[in-house]
């Protein structure tokens, strides 16, 4: 900043160009100041924006596989009551796994789904430092939020791989498809799958009640 040294040449005049160098310097540095927390706070405004964007997105995909789960679940528990059923009534091996294969209608894949919930804009406010610049309540409900998803994410991806054995599904698959299987193995491998969706399918719906309710706090907080 440049300043010119008063040419006064009474302490009246010198004192009243000083006073006005001082008013320029601290409105300056007022204005700048001012500016800069424009900044911060629309930055803040602007990461909220795209953080409940984000939420919404979530919020909608994980109810979609809400619904698809329970699609799945539902098949696959008729399943396994047309194999129990024939299994306890004695039924032979090949005609029960025929009647199976009619009620699959043919389909025979493997659908493990869940939600990918996207996080980049949590990661981009973070990397800007826009977080900072929000109220403390703010930031703590975006941060529960955020880390309840990646939670939950790692937990189904845990459950997938702790309780299902894919490459085993994937075999009994095939070989019900040659009818080289026993009812019997069918079934727990039905039973099995059955029990991951079930699990997840609990857990994506305390996730989505979550979301929702943190979404409508946010929203409160805003208006």
């Amino acid at each position: 900043m440049h300043v010119e040294v008063p040419k006064s040449h009474s302490f009246k005049e010198f004192a009243g160009e000083y006073i006005m160098i001082v008013v320029s310097i601290l409105t300056a540095l007022a204005l700048e100041n001012g500016v800069h927390r424009y900044h911060q706070s629309h930055k803040a405004h602007e990461a909220a924006r795209n953080l409940d964007a984000k939420i919404a997105v979530n919020i909608a995909e994980v109810h979609q596989e809400v619904l698809d789960n329970e699609a799945e679940m539902k098949r696959l528990k008729h399943l396994r009551e047309v194999l129990l059923k024939d299994i306890q009534a004695g039924l032979g091996d090949k005609d029960t796994l025929n009647h199976v294969m009619r009620e699959s209608t043919n389909r025979f894949d493997i659908s493990f789904s869940a939600p990918t919930l996207q996080r980049e804009a949590w990661d981009v406010a973070v990397a800007n430092q826009a977080l900072s610049y929000m109220p403390q309540d703010q930031l703590q409900r975006y941060a529960k939020v955020y880390a309840r998803m990646r939670d939950m994410q790692a937990t189904f991806q845990g459950m997938t791989n702790s309780f299902a054995d894919l490459p085993a599904v994937a075999d009994t698959m095939s070989n019900l498809e040659l009818k080289e299987i026993s009812p019997q193995a069918l079934y727990r491998t039905f039973t099995q799958m059955t029990f991951v969706h079930e699990s997840n399918l609990n857990n994506m719906r305390a996730l989505e009640k979550v979301l929702r309710e943190e979404q409508r706090h946010l929203k409160l907080a805003e208006s």
